[in-house]
């Protein structure tokens, strides 16, 4: 008996179909669970040797001018912040002159 093309492409297409799709489990590490190593400069006067950061209801102080090992989740916030405080202050020097 001859086989015809498209009832080749019809039993590939049911193979296809039939054959169980293997899924990959993705495994995502914890943030909190990596660790980064941050200094913060030393407080200029009237401000405390600390900064509370909290990050999803989990709340750090981290001492001020020493090398601290902090989660990744808090160092980010530390660094989106001090980012944020050099822009304001770059904005002000740009629109007082």
């Amino acid at each position: 008996m001859a086989t015809t093309k498209k009832a080749v492409v019809e039993e590939k297409a049911a193979e296809t179909m039939a054959a169980p799709v293997e899924a990959k489990e993705v495994v995502e590490k914890d943030p909190w669970e990596t660790k980064v190593k941050i200094h913060i400069p030393r407080a200029t006067n009237g401000e405390p040797n600390y900064i509370i950061t909290s990050v999803n209801g989990r709340t750090f102080k981290v001492q001020r001018g020493m090398d601290v090992v902090v989660p990744a989740p808090i160092a980010e916030v530390l660094q989106h912040s001090f980012e944020a405080q050099e822009e304001a202050l770059r904005f002000i020097d740009q629109h007082s002159n």
